[in-house]
């Protein structure tokens, strides 16, 4: 008997069988972690932190303000309820637009508990107990003000990450995406969005190096409220950096921080060559820009035109040669955020970003990585 022959065949079967296993199983490269295996991660605010992942239970903050439930919805798709133990309630009040739409594709989404917001301070730390959470994700614009509450959780044994993507840094961008792909068992789908990310913004800014002219100055502002209140604007934050990022002159950079309003004398005197409003669903605010699903162009243009009649107004170089833009203000410091910044680049150089389609780049975000399909009214020039 052939002994070698015997050994080699024995072996060849258990590793079929072995193969058919894991097929059974469900077993995937997806999800590189080992269930219950503690890993070590660095978060966007430099910590070190434990956890045992993947994670199922994540409580969210800024839920509508770039946090971390765009990126879950890309990574886990209808199943993303399945994942939130709870969270604020900024998507419902501050994006209701998109609230309305997704949660009528996922109905779960609506009987997820609510535990508060840091920012109002209604935030319930025995709340996210009780829900036995995994993990607590913050935006890293909470650093400051969640000590306590990320001391209070560590010591019941739930730790807290920090995401970014309000600075705007493609880095940034990438380091909280792997994070979450991490802690959720996603990598490959986190590689996916990643890369995809990277390609089409780096597309924008290789192209924006090679422009060698004057950078028009740029006003934005967010139309959350009627004509007569003017808006936050943004320093070298959020739409600041997006601005400075796509070759403009941003008026207000170095105003404040990170967003605040500007006294309309300011503006008037700076006299901007382009302005950009932004604009969401606030129900309650009826004179705001209205922009997204549940937008329509006629409503909103009438919306937009308002904002020009302010005093003033009529004498500023912008509002002269129509060079007022609309964009939603979800969408900034997201993860289809490359859609704003093809958006921006074209209404500084038309010439030079003449072919690009960023409505179009938006529409193809939304097909290959999210679970519901785009509608609406996102981007919008002054028609009239």
């Amino acid at each position: 008997m052939n002994w070698n022959r015997l050994f080699t065949r024995r072996c060849a079967l258990v590793l079929i069988f072995m193969v058919a296993i894991t097929a059974l199983t469900g077993c995937s490269q997806q999800t590189a972690t080992k269930n219950n295996e503690q890993i070590q991660v660095t978060d966007l605010a430099g910590r070190e932190v434990k956890i045992k992942a993947p994670v199922n239970k994540v409580v969210l903050q800024w839920s509508g303000s770039g946090g971390a439930f765009i990126t879950m919805m890309v990574l886990e798709g209808k199943n993303v309820h399945q994942k939130i133990a709870g969270w604020d309630d900024g998507l419902k009040i501050n994006r209701f637009d998109m609230w309305t739409k997704y949660s009528e594709a996922i109905p779960e989404l609506d009987k997820i508990p609510v535990v508060g917001n840091i920012d109002t301070d209604t935030f319930s730390v025995e709340k996210v107990i009780a829900l036995k959470a995994d993990v607590l994700v913050l935006p890293l614009g909470l650093v400051k003000k969640s000590q306590d509450i990320i001391n209070k959780l560590e010591a019941a044994g739930i730790p807290t990450v920090f995401i970014d993507y309000h600075t705007e840094s493609v880095d940034n961008h990438t380091k909280s995406i792997q994070l979450m792909g991490k802690i959720l068992g996603k990598e490959q789908r986190a590689q996916e969005l990643t890369t995809y990310h990277q390609e089409e913004v780096n597309k924008i800014y290789s192209r924006l190096k090679t422009i060698n002219q004057p950078k028009p100055k740029v006003y934005v502002e967010c139309a959350s409220d009627s004509p007569a209140t003017y808006g936050n604007s943004y320093g070298n934050y959020m739409w600041g950096a997006l601005v400075e990022q796509c070759g403009g002159d941003n008026i207000t950079k170095g105003k404040f921080e990170t967003y605040a309003p500007i006294n309309p004398e300011f503006l008037l005197k700076a006299n901007p060559d382009i302005i950009i409003m932004t604009g969401s669903y606030w129900p309650k605010k009826p004179e705001s820009l209205r922009l997204g699903f549940m937008a329509n162009q006629a409503e909103s243009q009438k919306l937009l035109q308002a904002f020009t009649k302010r005093v003033g107004w009529s004498e500023l170089k912008a509002v002269k040669n129509k060079q007022v833009f609309a964009i939603h203000h979800g969408i900034s410091r997201e993860v289809y955020d490359s859609a704003v910044i093809q958006y921006l680049a074209k209404k500084f150089y038309p010439e030079e970003f003449k072919d690009v389609d960023p409505v179009q780049s938006l529409k193809e975000f939304y097909k290959k990585f999210m679970p519901v399909e785009l509608s609406g009214i996102w981007m919008m020039d002054l028609q009239n």
